[in-house]
């Protein structure tokens, strides 16, 4: 008795073409800040969209526009962190999700890439001001090891 491969050999290629035909690359449209040293990770989750804020030892940026200078090594003042937000911030990010929201129906993310030696008080503030525009949901942005 002999085994007959060109049936399943055509099984094969249909199932090979048909993974070929509906594999889906995504662009996400994410530029990374170029003054920007990330931290490593090894996580596995995957890449999702939102609101891009940068934060690097000399401002903040929203979507790619500096909104907001920082002191010298990325620190924030002591009123601004007293105060508990940056009112620069809420707005930039009020804006920018009202521009995301018309356009597609992303969760509510703000994708944070945040320089590894930031002072914990900036990031913390930076966050704080991003939920007091109404959004809770972070993502860090790390460099893969």
């Amino acid at each position: 008795m002999a085994l007959q491969l060109t049936s399943l050999l055509d099984m094969f290629t249909i199932i090979l073409v048909f993974l070929l035909v509906s594999f889906q690359s995504e662009d996400k449209g994410f530029t990374l800040n170029s003054n920007l040293a990330l931290p490593l990770s090894n996580a596995k989750s995957p890449f999702k969209t939102g609101i891009n804020l940068a934060i690097t030892s000399k401002s903040i940026a929203v979507e790619g526009k500096e909104i907001f200078k920082l002191e010298k090594g990325g620190d924030i003042t002591d009123k601004d962190f007293e105060s508990g937000k940056l009112e620069s911030v809420v707005t930039a990010i009020n804006q920018a999700w009202k521009l995301i929201k018309k356009e597609s129906s992303e969760d509510d993310i703000v994708v944070i890439q945040a320089d590894k030696g930031l002072p914990y008080r900036t990031i913390h503030t930076v966050m704080r001001s991003a939920a007091l525009a109404g959004v809770f949901r972070f993502r860090l942005v790390v460099e893969k090891e």
